[in-house]
């Protein structure tokens, strides 16, 4: 008797579970939450003028663009060190230059948007309402991670919202609420990714050894 076939929306979320597989990719986005909090504390060092409010957006604009195409570059070159010669080759569809030419382009408006939003909301909300509307947002969209059946996803979508909880009631000065909050929001990916890569490492091994072995 033949087991039944999977679901079409099934098939299509394998490959894409694949990629999350080892932790590499979570371990990306929490250096580049990093580095957004590296960029955080260099304009709080800045003397006060209107370049210590512009500077933010633009630093955290060019980090997350260069952070981003870094990181892809990075973990497709970990990857086929690592996760490939375990598990197997998966090629992923790569869309053209000039489709990346304007995915880089929008990307780019996308960050400095998102970065001009975040200082318009902390003089609307207030400073201090921040890191809590910051956290929301972020943890919203890590929880969409669901829907690849990745309980982690949801589990550091959760500590999201308690840093952003956290920091809100801490009520730390500035810049060092943005410095905590975007810090310990990397920590928490750079956790989550870890802890995968390392449950990943300890239930695989590369293919050459299975061959020795049958061998």
């Amino acid at each position: 008797m033949t087991s039944p076939q999977p679901p079409l929306n099934e098939w299509l979320r394998r490959p894409q579970r694949y990629w999350y597989a080892d932790g590499l990719a979570e371990m990306a986005v929490g250096g580049i939450f990093l580095l957004v909090a590296l960029t955080s504390l260099a304009a709080g060092l800045l003397p006060p003028g209107p370049w210590q409010n512009l500077t933010p957006a633009i630093l955290q604009a060019l980090v997350i663009i260069g952070g981003v195409l870094g990181a892809r570059v990075l973990v497709r070159t970990l990857k086929e060190r690592i996760t490939y010669p375990r598990t197997g080759w998966v090629t992923y569809r790569r869309p053209s230059s000039g489709r990346r030419w304007l995915l880089t382009s929008t990307s780019f408006i996308l960050a400095t948007g998102l970065a001009l939003l975040i200082i318009t909301l902390g003089k609307t909300v207030g400073q201090r309402w921040l890191p809590l509307v910051s956290g929301f947002l972020i943890a919203f969209a890590t929880a969409a991670g669901w829907r690849l059946r990745l309980a982690r996803l949801l589990i550091l979508a959760l500590y999201i919202l308690g840093v952003g909880i956290g920091l809100t009631l801490l009520a730390p000065p500035d810049p060092f609420d943005a410095v905590l909050f975007f810090g310990l929001v990397g920590l928490g990916w750079l956790t989550s990714g870890g802890s995968a890569l390392w449950t990943y490492l300890r239930h695989t091994h590369p293919l050459d050894e299975d061959k020795a072995e049958d061998a």
